[in-house]
Protein backbone atom coordinates (compact mmCIF):
# COMPACT_ATOMS: atom_id res chain seq x y z
CA UNK A 1 0.00 0.00 0.00
CA UNK A 2 2.78 2.19 0.86
CA UNK A 3 4.60 1.46 -2.44
CA UNK A 4 1.59 2.24 -4.47
CA UNK A 5 1.14 5.62 -3.08
CA UNK A 6 4.55 6.36 -3.35
CA UNK A 7 4.16 5.78 -6.87
CA UNK A 8 1.37 8.04 -7.22
CA UNK A 9 3.32 10.71 -5.32
CA UNK A 10 6.00 10.46 -7.80
CA UNK A 11 3.82 10.34 -10.74
CA UNK A 12 2.03 13.39 -9.54
CA UNK A 13 5.09 15.71 -9.40
CA UNK A 14 6.23 14.46 -12.88
CA UNK A 15 2.73 15.50 -14.00
CA UNK A 16 2.43 18.97 -12.40
CA UNK A 17 5.87 19.42 -12.95
CA UNK A 18 4.97 19.08 -16.90
CA UNK A 19 1.71 21.57 -16.26
CA UNK A 20 4.47 24.10 -14.84
CA UNK A 21 6.71 23.83 -17.32
CA UNK A 22 4.17 24.02 -20.19
CA UNK A 23 2.59 27.31 -18.78
CA UNK A 24 6.21 28.83 -18.29
CA UNK A 25 6.96 28.04 -22.08
CA UNK A 26 3.64 29.51 -23.43
CA UNK A 27 3.95 32.66 -20.80
CA UNK A 28 7.64 33.06 -21.06
CA UNK A 29 8.02 33.94 -17.39
CA UNK A 30 5.87 33.62 -14.87
CA UNK A 31 6.06 35.75 -11.63
CA UNK A 32 4.98 34.91 -8.33
CA UNK A 33 5.05 37.22 -5.57
CA UNK A 34 7.51 39.46 -6.95
CA UNK A 35 9.73 36.81 -8.62
CA UNK A 36 10.31 35.97 -11.65
CA UNK A 37 10.19 32.48 -12.89
CA UNK A 38 11.71 31.53 -16.53
CA UNK A 39 11.48 28.17 -18.14
CA UNK A 40 14.60 27.31 -16.50
CA UNK A 41 14.28 27.65 -13.02
CA UNK A 42 10.81 25.92 -13.35
CA UNK A 43 12.59 22.75 -15.00
CA UNK A 44 15.50 22.68 -12.51
CA UNK A 45 12.88 23.22 -9.53
CA UNK A 46 10.73 20.26 -11.52
CA UNK A 47 13.82 18.32 -11.42
CA UNK A 48 15.24 18.79 -7.82
CA UNK A 49 11.94 18.28 -6.19
CA UNK A 50 12.17 14.79 -8.42
CA UNK A 51 15.26 14.03 -7.25
CA UNK A 52 14.47 14.62 -3.83
CA UNK A 53 11.34 12.63 -4.15
CA UNK A 54 13.32 9.39 -5.75
CA UNK A 55 16.13 10.30 -3.22
CA UNK A 56 13.61 9.49 -0.38
CA UNK A 57 12.36 6.64 -2.19
CA UNK A 58 15.56 5.33 -2.60
CA UNK A 59 16.63 6.05 1.16
CA UNK A 60 13.18 3.63 2.41
CA UNK A 61 14.28 0.80 -0.23
CA UNK A 62 17.91 0.98 1.33
CA UNK A 63 16.73 0.87 5.26
CA UNK A 64 14.64 -2.29 3.51
CA UNK A 65 17.66 -3.91 1.89
CA UNK A 66 20.31 -2.87 3.24
CA UNK A 67 22.27 -2.90 0.25
CA UNK A 68 25.69 -0.01 -0.22
CA UNK A 69 24.87 -0.08 -3.92
CA UNK A 70 21.25 1.06 -2.89
CA UNK A 71 22.86 3.86 -0.57
CA UNK A 72 25.08 5.14 -3.26
CA UNK A 73 22.31 5.66 -5.74
CA UNK A 74 20.20 7.61 -2.79
CA UNK A 75 23.61 9.55 -2.71
CA UNK A 76 23.24 10.60 -5.91
CA UNK A 77 19.57 11.48 -6.37
CA UNK A 78 20.52 13.54 -2.98
CA UNK A 79 23.31 15.40 -4.70
CA UNK A 80 21.29 16.25 -7.42
CA UNK A 81 18.93 17.60 -5.93
CA UNK A 82 21.50 19.39 -3.74
CA UNK A 83 23.00 20.74 -7.13
CA UNK A 84 19.79 22.02 -7.96
CA UNK A 85 18.89 24.14 -4.56
CA UNK A 86 22.46 25.51 -5.11
CA UNK A 87 21.63 26.63 -8.74
CA UNK A 88 18.34 27.82 -7.90
CA UNK A 89 19.25 29.79 -4.56
CA UNK A 90 23.11 30.95 -6.01
CA UNK A 91 23.62 34.36 -8.43
CA UNK A 92 25.80 33.74 -10.62
CA UNK A 93 26.74 37.61 -10.22
CA UNK A 94 26.52 37.51 -6.15
CA UNK A 95 29.18 34.84 -6.42
CA UNK A 96 32.14 35.13 -8.56
CA UNK A 97 31.09 33.31 -12.07
CA UNK A 98 34.31 30.69 -12.36
CA UNK A 99 33.33 29.65 -8.84
CA UNK A 100 29.80 29.16 -9.22
CA UNK A 101 30.50 27.34 -12.49
CA UNK A 102 32.97 24.80 -10.57
CA UNK A 103 30.65 23.76 -7.53
CA UNK A 104 27.55 22.92 -10.09
CA UNK A 105 30.46 20.92 -11.97
CA UNK A 106 31.69 19.46 -8.72
CA UNK A 107 27.99 18.21 -8.00
CA UNK A 108 27.71 17.10 -11.44
CA UNK A 109 30.75 14.72 -10.75
CA UNK A 110 29.47 13.52 -7.58
CA UNK A 111 26.05 12.72 -8.72
CA UNK A 112 27.52 10.57 -11.85
CA UNK A 113 30.40 9.28 -9.49
CA UNK A 114 27.61 7.80 -7.00
CA UNK A 115 25.40 6.09 -10.25
CA UNK A 116 28.87 4.88 -11.35
CA UNK A 117 30.29 3.29 -8.26
CA UNK A 118 26.50 2.07 -7.06
CA UNK A 119 26.09 0.86 -10.56
CA UNK A 120 29.70 -1.51 -10.71
CA UNK A 121 29.68 -2.95 -7.35
CA UNK A 122 29.10 -6.37 -6.57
Amino acid sequence: MKRDLLVVLVILVCVLSLVATSTVCAADAVTVKGVRWDISDIIVLSTTVLATALGIISFIGYRRDGRTKVLLVTGAFLLFALRGVFILSGDPFTLREPLFDIVANLLDFGVLACFFFGMTMK
